[in-house]
């Protein structure tokens, strides 16, 4: 479970965890469960079969299939419904799921990164989080500081955007002005 506020980088966080594991070569898959509506979420998240719903033309892997043999990364997961909640911890502790329309089991060996900006320790309390869901995904915690809090990192990012910028231009882009990089 990665925890930060918003622009933290906790994506590229899960991103570096997963290209120096023993999964690298397999996928990364990147979903963010705040940007989907629930109706959509399932489906995402585990495919459908056709004639599953209408406009179900076809059959479609979810995203635990396509991240079979890698890491899938959820972001906002403290976002998701109760209902949601329940088919990703049933995925995450047995490793099975079932398409949409479907009733044949599949499995999925999945690396399960998640990541919130939410306090998900006050959901807890709540009942807005379910805690077998948390104490699944929680197993390693990392907090990742906001920038603000770490000032030392701003002269590296700037680095990297420098030399990405430069690249993209093709331009020989050696630094900012002092007044630029204040």
């Amino acid at each position: 479970l990665i925890q930060g506020e918003s622009g933290t980088g906790k994506e590229l966080v899960a991103r570096a965890i997963h290209d120096r594991s023993s999964r690298r070569n397999g996928p990364f898959i990147a979903v963010n469960c705040a940007a989907l509506p629930e109706t959509l979420l399932e489906s995402e998240l585990f495919g459908y079969e056709k004639g599953a719903f209408t406009g179900a033309a076809g059959r479609k892997e979810g995203r635990f299939e396509l991240a079979d043999g890698g890491t899938l990364f959820l972001d906002e997961i403290a976002d998701m419904s109760p209902t949601a909640q329940a088919k990703i911890l049933r995925a995450v502790e047995y490793g099975e799921f079932e398409r949409l329309g479907s009733e044949q089991l599949l499995e999925a060996d999945v690396r399960l990164l998640s990541a919130t900006h939410l306090p998900i320790a006050r959901y807890l309390q709540t009942d807005t989080f379910r805690k077998d869901l948390f104490y699944r995904i929680s197993g390693i915690t990392l907090r990742v500081p906001a920038l603000r809090d770490r000032p030392n990192d701003l002269s590296r990012l700037m680095a990297a955007e420098i030399a990405t910028a430069s690249a993209v231009q093709g331009e020989s882009i050696v630094g900012l002005r002092r007044a630029a990089a204040d």
